[in-house]
């Protein structure tokens, strides 16, 4: 670890600014009236079995927000709710931490509520520790180390603490283009569906127009009158229709901006948030808001104007439509009579009216038609850009990552090494393709493998938009018919859009030096996954490290010649905090506060708490069976 290179303004060889937690107080519960004071560097705490040591770690867990996602490990998730909810009962846990910038907060939280945070002055904040990331810590439970070794959601998480507020800024960044992406893709769904349904149309106005040619008057000297007067009855059909379809466009007008002016000065406002007028900045801060209200106000003074001007709007196509309805009254008695002139025409004249109505009705959607497909190549070419935003996005998250994997090894090798694949997670993939393909009929798992495995899912979302079958064959080595049905079953649903947006996670490799040759973590012994993990657990320099029992499945050979030594030099620029029965860790790590817990089997309690030297008899006790067994092992081996 002597290779690592501090960040830019650190001085390796002073104290480096990190998180504390300074105290855990109890009220309630089988610890009721504990209170634990810690140090910075590293704490200890030890005792018997069943004495509340593990539930000190969990409490804290428990005050910070950080238990465990279900979703990742249910049986962990129960057992280490279990823990705090029987020993925590109706008390309250307060626990009191100094961030890396030296505020110091109060949280406080009873079993099944939220926790609430306290400044220093006891006042309430709107603060949470963890989520805005005021504070944070790393706490492990027993043989957690292990499971992060075979899990590489676990080991991904891991690996992005090292850069959490880039990786989460990155990550906000993926879900707005993702929420970007989705939006386009209901626009080009929604103009798919409309041009379908209009390209299946247009081609009966060839059939109309020649119809209509065909019941063209073209004897008589009353001729060119009655066919201008049959396309006149048309034309009237249709200045009704464009009246209506005008006022329920300006209808909507006045009530879609009003919306829309609130919803400025709300996210303009929220941006803002409370309480930065109260700090050094005031002047700035008030400046910003002066502006930001001017801002607002021009659209907020819009409302009342925009619906003025559209209820005048209104007033004025009543009117009109008023006047139409007059004329259009009038022109039809004058039809009616020329038609009547006309024994044929008289025949004939509802179905030519109809025609020439339906003439009207097509021109006007092949008109649509070329208006939604100019529309929908601008969507195209904006989603085509969304895409590429993402990508960049996760390119860059990648590199992070990287960049991580890469400071990991040059510090830890050539014991350990740590390395990223870009997108090498697919099961996410694999699992929506299977779901997708349910009810088709074919075996889909084994035929989502091999997709999967040879076709991105940008390229697999092109070729289901363009049903191009042979593509999917080709690319993915599977028969032709096996291709259009894949193809053919999922086309009709949303399933290329989703494939646009769905998150081939980065896959972690971390492996150790075994011999000649380097091995996955994953397929490790249990001691040796502990022994590749824990290193990079003790790697970053900022939060305080919580763990119980790190010295789990590790010989006392390990825990001496790297265990002990990492401590010794982590804990300047780190708090930690250890559950530990290896006298190694506390005596050899010479920790600054050990905690000696005992219990009645009712309650825990600390029974003695101070320096190695202070509490030196009870680790002899307690973690070395007492000195006469001390001695004995000393004269078996002949020291």
């Amino acid at each position: 670890m002597d290779d690592w290179d501090a960040p830019d303004g650190i001085d390796l060889n002073g104290p480096l600014p990190h998180h504390k937690i300074q105290a855990i107080e109890v009220s309630g519960g089988f610890l009721d009236g504990t209170r634990l004071e810690f140090v910075d560097g590293l704490n200890c705490i030890i005792g018997g079995r069943g004495t509340g040591k593990t539930t000190v770690l969990e409490f804290i867990r428990y005050v910070l927000d950080l238990m465990p996602d279900p979703a990742d490990s249910r049986p962990r998730a129960k057992i280490i709710d279990g823990i705090v909810r029987g020993n925590l009962g109706s008390g309250t846990i307060a626990l009191e931490v100094e961030t890396k910038h030296g505020t110091s907060y109060r949280a406080e939280r009873p079993w099944g509520d939220s926790v609430q945070v306290l400044d220093e002055d006891g006042d309430p904040v709107s603060v949470s520790l963890d989520r805005d990331l005021v504070f944070k810590a790393d706490i492990y439970s027993q043989n957690e180390i292990e499971e992060i070794a075979t899990n590489p959601r676990f080991q991904l998480s891991l690996i992005d603490k090292f850069e959490e507020e880039e990786i989460r800024a990155v990550a906000q960044q993926m879900q707005h283009h993702k929420r970007a992406i989705e939006s386009s893709a209901v626009d080009l769904r929604n103009l798919d569906q409309r041009i379908r349904e209009i390209e299946e149309v247009v081609p009966e106005l060839d059939v109309v127009m020649k119809r209509l040619e065909e019941m063209q008057a073209i004897d008589g000297p009353e001729a060119e009158l009655i066919n201008a007067a049959h396309a006149n009855k048309a034309l009237r059909s249709r200045e009704t229709e464009a009246i209506a379809d005008l006022r329920d466009v300006v209808g909507s007008v006045a009530d879609d901006f009003k919306q829309f002016a609130q919803s400025v000065a709300e996210d303009t406002r929220n941006a803002l948030g409370d309480g930065l007028e109260a700090g050094p900045n005031a002047a700035i801060i008030m400046e910003i808001k002066t502006a930001v209200a001017e801002f607002t106000k021009v659209f907020l003074d819009g409302v009342p104007k925009i619906k003025e001007r559209c209820d005048t709007l209104l007033a004025t196509l009543e009117g009109a439509s008023q006047r139409l309805l007059d004329e259009h009254g009038r022109q039809e008695q004058s039809y009616r009579e020329i038609v009547a002139r006309s024994t044929l025409e008289k025949q004939r004249a509802v179905e030519r009216g109809r025609l020439q109505h339906r003439h009207l009705e097509l021109s006007k959607a092949k008109m649509e038609l070329e208006t939604l497909k100019q529309k929908r190549k601008v969507v195209e070419n904006t989603h085509r850009q969304m895409l590429a935003n993402l990508s960049d996005t996760r390119d860059r998250r990648f590199m992070l990552r990287k960049a991580v994997a890469e400071r990991l090894t040059s510090a830890l090798s050539p014991t350990i090494r740590v390395s990223i694949i870009q997108a090498g997670d697919r099961s996410g993939y694999r699992e929506l393709l299977s779901a997708a393909l349910k009810g088709s009929g074919i075996q889909y798992n084994r035929i989502a493998e091999r997709i999967v495995e040879s076709v991105s899912p940008e390229e697999l979302s092109q070729i289901i938009r363009r049903g191009n079958a042979s593509r999917l064959a080709e690319r993915a080595g599977i028969a032709a018919d096996l291709a259009q049905k894949v193809v053919g079953h999922i086309q009709s649903t949303d399933f290329a859009f989703k494939l646009e947006t769905i998150d081939l996670e980065d896959e972690p490799q971390i492996e150790l030096k075994d011999g000649a040759d380097y091995k996955n973590s994953a397929g490790l012994s249990t001691g040796q996954r502990c022994t590749v993990i824990l290193p990079i657990l003790l790697f970053e320099s900022e939060r305080p490290l919580l763990i119980d029992q790190p010295e789990d499945n590790l010989d006392n050979a390990y825990v001496y010649d790297t265990i002990v030594k990492s401590l010794r030099e982590v804990k300047r620029g780190r708090q930690l905090i250890f559950v530990t029965h290896n006298p190694n860790i506390p005596v050899l790590g010479e920790a600054e506060r050990v905690f000696v817990f005992n219990s009645d089997g009712r309650h825990g309690t600390v029974s003695r708490q101070g320096s190695v030297d202070d509490v030196k008899g009870h680790i002899e006790y307690l973690l070395e069976g007492g000195a006469e067994a001390f001695k004995l092992r000393m004269a078996k081996y002949g020291h």
